[in-house]
């Protein structure tokens, strides 16, 4: 009897060493992942804030270009039946990607900030490991609506554009042909600045200006660039409260 007794409490003994073990290692083993899981949440928010710089860096570079444009185009707009001619000229010929006929009658400007690791941390279910539920209604806010929106109206504009190059395709007029006429070695040298074009943008701004359609279109992208500043400054003011909120939140977990 004894030593049936000895043997109970030796068992009831190694099966609690044994739950306690399973215990300790559960334990252990579940603050490992909790680490784990700030560290990633660390790198995830290290990774947000070094995107919102490249955003930033690329709003910035982008606003100088669009604001360039804009100012051509209210002026255009604003002195279109009295335009001094030639010092629109100088404007132009120096111009280069900033302010070139091409790009405010020909060309459109696109959206591409650089938002991919944002876009795949709320893809790939990486937004789940931020403990900080306003940093991730943030970051879906900013690619859902904020992004969206530009895109949507830069979309508008484009289409506008390209409804007005098919009416200068379709156009029955020798000045028109004339003045779309062009190689990749002059398109390089305009960009560049390089090269007196003075004589060929004369000749695009008078032709340009004689025709209605034309005055039609710019202003209709002034109305509809408009929105996509709108929804730009938006965008770059979302921006600006996820990287407080996202420089915060590292200060506090770290």
């Amino acid at each position: 009897m004894n030593d049936k007794f000895k043997g109970i409490k030796k068992f009831i003994f190694e099966t609690s060493v044994i739950i306690i073990g399973i215990s300790i290692s559960f334990w252990l083993s579940n603050l490992q992942a909790k680490s784990d899981d700030h560290n990633m949440e660390v790198e995830i928010l290290e990774a947000i804030e070094i995107n919102i710089d490249e955003i930033q860096k690329y709003l910035d570079n982008r606003r100088e270009t669009i604001n360039a444009d804009n100012q051509l185009m209210d002026y255009l707009s604003t002195n279109w039946d009295d335009l001094n001619l030639d010092s629109i000229v100088e404007v132009l010929q120096y111009g280069r990607h900033m302010k070139a006929f091409h790009n405010v009658f020909l060309d459109y400007r696109e959206f591409h900030p650089p938002v991919s690791e944002i876009t795949s941390i709320i893809g790939d279910g990486s937004i789940s490991l931020i403990s900080n539920r306003d940093i991730k209604i943030q970051l879906i806010s900013l690619i859902d609506n904020s992004y969206d929106f530009v895109n949507q109206n830069v979309k508008s504009e484009i289409e506008l554009q390209q409804s007005f190059r098919n009416q200068l395709v379709q156009e029955d007029s020798y000045e028109i042909s004339r003045i779309l006429e062009t190689t990749q070695n002059e398109m390089a040298q305009r960009v560049s600045g390089e090269v007196d074009n003075r004589e060929k943008i004369l000749a695009e701004l008078k032709a340009i200006t004689k025709l209605r359609a034309a005055k039609n279109y710019l202003n209709l992208k002034i109305r509809q660039r408009f929105w996509v500043m709108n929804f730009y400054n938006s965008f770059e003011r979302n921006l600006n409260t996820l990287d407080q909120m996202v420089v915060k939140e590292l200060k506090s977990i770290r």
